[in-house]
C-alpha cells in the first residue's frame, strides 16, 4: 500500500511522525506536511495569496498574461521524514497526490478532536482528506482528543495509541472496500489517558454554538461546546461524533461530496428562474 501522510500542525508535530510510524507497518509511507503549523486554515490553498505577507516566496502565475498562467511555484525542504511544505495543507495533498499517485491520503494524529458538520470544514486535517477525496483518493483524517493535556507537552508516545487505531482504521477501510460507500474518513480517537470503551460509525454532529463579546477594548470568542466537552455536558444525540467521543468509543466518520441534486438543484432552479428579466 502506497500511503500519503500530511497534516495541519506541521512536519515537525509529534503528531505525524507518531502516525508515519504506525503506517509504516502498512506499505510506503511518503510525508509531504506544512513547514509551519496550518491549523484551521480549512481548504485554503496558497494559489493567489503567496509572498513575503504569507511567509512564502514562492513564484505565482494566477493571470492569463503571467508567463506560467494559473500556476504556483511552492518551496519546500526535505526533512527527515519527508517533504516540509510552505503551504497549506490542501497543497500538500494536491502535491502529494498527483506527484506521488497514492492508494489513500492520511493526514494527522491531530492533537484535538474535530468534530461536527459546522466545524470540520474549517480543520486543516478533516480538510486534507476531503481535498483528497476531490481528487478521487481516497482520504482519512485522524484526531485524538486533547482535552485535559497541554498540547505543547504531548510528545510522539501519547499519540502511539491513537495511531495504532488509525493504522487499523486505514488498514481495513483500504482492505475492506470502504470507499465504495463513501468518499473519506473523519476518525476522532479519545485521549492517552482515556478508556477506550469501542468504536462507533457515527455522523458528524450538527450541534454548532460561539459567543463572543467586547470587554475591555478586545473582541473575546468563547467556544461553549468545548466547555460543556470538558465538564461532561453536551447537547448532541446518540449516534454523533462528539457523543461517541464522549463515552470513550472511537468514532469513524463517514463522509461525501455533495452533488448538486443534493443541495436542493431542482427545487431552486424555479426560485431563481427570471432574475435577468
Amino acid at each position: 500500500m502506497d500511503i500519503l501522510l500530511t497534516n495541519d500542525d506541521g512536519i515537525d508535530a509529534p503528531g505525524i511522525r507518531a502516525l508515519a510510524d504506525a503506517l509504516s507497518e502498512l506499505g510506503e509511507v511518503t510525508v509531504v506536511a506544512p513547514a509551519r503549523n496550518q491549523s484551521a486554515v480549512g481548504r485554503g490553498l496558497s494559489y493567489g495569496r503567496m509572498g513575503p505577507d504569507q511567509g512564502n516566496e514562492g513564484d505565482i502565475g494566477i493571470d492569463e498574461a503571467d508567463e506560467e498562467p494559473f500556476t504556483v511555484t511552492i518551496p519546500y525542504e526535505e526533512h527527515d521524514l519527508g517533504y516540509a511544505i510552505h503551504g497549506t495543507p490542501c497543497d500538500c495533498v494536491i502535491v502529494g497526490a498527483r506527484t506521488f499517485e497514492p492508494d489513500v491520503v492520511v493526514s494527522g494524529c491531530n492533537p484535538g478532536a474535530n468534530l461536527g458538520v459546522h466545524v470540520l470544514p474549517r480543520s486543516g486535517t478533516a480538510s486534507a482528506a476531503e481535498e483528497a477525496a476531490c481528487l478521487g483518493v481516497p482520504g482519512i483524517a485522524v484526531s485524538m482528543n486533547g482535552l485535559g493535556h497541554d498540547r505543547e507537552e504531548l510528545a510522539v508516545p501519547d499519540f502511539e495509541r491513537a495511531c495504532r487505531v488509525g493504522r487499523r482504521v486505514v488498514e481495513r477501510a483500504v482492505g475492506g472496500d470502504a470507499f465504495a460507500h463513501t468518499d473519506y474518513l473523519n476518525v476522532n480517537v479519545p485521549g492517552p489517558d482515556e478508556a477506550i470503551t469501542g468504536v462507533a460509525v457515527t455522523r458528524a454532529t450538527p450541534e454548532y454554538d460561539m459567543h463572543a463579546d467586547l470587554t475591555d477594548g478586545s473582541f473575546r470568542l468563547h467556544n461553549p461546546l468545548w466547555a460543556g466537552m470538558a465538564a461532561g455536558d453536551i447537547p448532541d444525540g446518540r449516534g454523533t461524533d462528539r457523543h461517541a467521543l464522549l463515552e470513550g468509543r472511537v468514532s469513524v466518520s463517514p463522509l461525501s461530496l455533495r452533488s448538486a441534486d443534493e443541495a436542493g438543484f431542482d427545487e431552486l432552479e424555479p426560485l431563481f428562474a427570471g432574475v435577468t428579466d
